[in-house]
């Protein structure tokens, strides 16, 4: 645990928690059981909580090692629409991927009303510079690194892989869950400048885009806006000469909720699971 000041897992002051009935999936749900399945993963696996890569106590980081070296590197990013949610709550989706030998790392970052979307993705810059940098030290391989995240987090590991917003190398992978990538219309401040799908100049040689059709969440939202923001991914990226794996969730028709999109990351059966696999793993899997 870091010596510097965190920020504490505490779920009841989560705009989702305090207001379930606003919600088509039950958030306030996965948010008290996300401990007890935590258990699993700590547990099990060589673990550092609460590690700070910068001085503000948001900005923290969960990392789960398995026992071997060179090990890919998966670097996972929170949803909570940029205003809320914590590592502590993600570590569980570790499980599988530790199982079959990646690190993983999940992180936290600034969030609003507080700090600004582009703060956050400073953030999200500054972690996969600190796994970087402590790759050795972690048995991890700098040069086989994913970045992966969800809702919010997805839109964080969109921008760090593919825009020129920070001085990263190239990394090895992207893995896009139910990602806003056009901000223009979610009321967000300076969205040009914060959208990835309108600002891509490069993209990892493999990359993940996962979205549910429908994908229902808050209920005053329509159902297809993840839906349309996944398509929309995909479209700029072919555009721009990468050819991602688009995977869409859900029966046909039915779709799959903002919780599901997220928790088929971490499930074996999950056609998400299997996309991913192979561009965490490669050859080496």
């Amino acid at each position: 645990m870091s010596d510097t000041e965190v920020r504490a897992a505490d779920p009841t002051q989560f705009f989702t928690y305090r207001n379930p009935d606003a919600y088509h999936p039950d958030w306030r749900g996965f948010y008290d059981r996300a401990f007890e399945q935590r258990a699993a993963v700590t547990s099990r696996f060589a673990h550092e909580i609460d590690v700070s890569y910068g001085p503000d106590p948001h900005q923290i980081l969960d990392v789960f090692r398995p026992a071997r070296t060179g090990a890919p590197v998966i670097v996972y990013f929170h949803g909570g629409r940029w205003r809320e949610g914590h590592p502590a709550f993600y570590d569980h989706f570790g499980l599988p991927w530790l199982e079959d030998g990646a690190v993983f790392v999940s992180c936290g970052y600034r969030l609003a009303p507080d700090f600004t979307v582009a703060d956050a993705v400073d953030d999200a810059a500054a972690a996969v510079a600190w796994v970087i940098e402590n790759a050795e030290r972690l048995g991890a391989d700098p040069d086989r690194i994913t970045v992966a995240g969800h809702s919010s987090g997805g839109h964080l590991a969109a921008m760090v892989t593919m825009t020129g917003w920070a001085a990263l190398p190239p990394l090895h992978g992207a893995i896009c869950m139910s990602a806003p990538v056009d901000l223009r219309t979610l009321g967000i401040p300076d969205a040009e400048r914060v959208s990835p799908a309108l600002r891509i100049t490069h993209a990892p040689h493999d990359v993940v885009v996962s979205y549910g059709d429908p994908e229902p969440n808050r209920k005053a939202d329509d159902d297809l806006l993840l839906t349309r923001q996944g398509a929309l991914l995909v479209d700029a990226l072919t555009a721009a000469g990468t050819a991602p794996t688009a995977v869409v969730l859900g029966q046909p028709g039915i779709g799959a909720d903002h919780i599901a999109t997220a928790a088929g990351f971490a499930d074996r059966s999950s056609p998400l699971f299997a996309a991913a696999h192979p561009v965490v793993f490669g050859d080496a899997a």
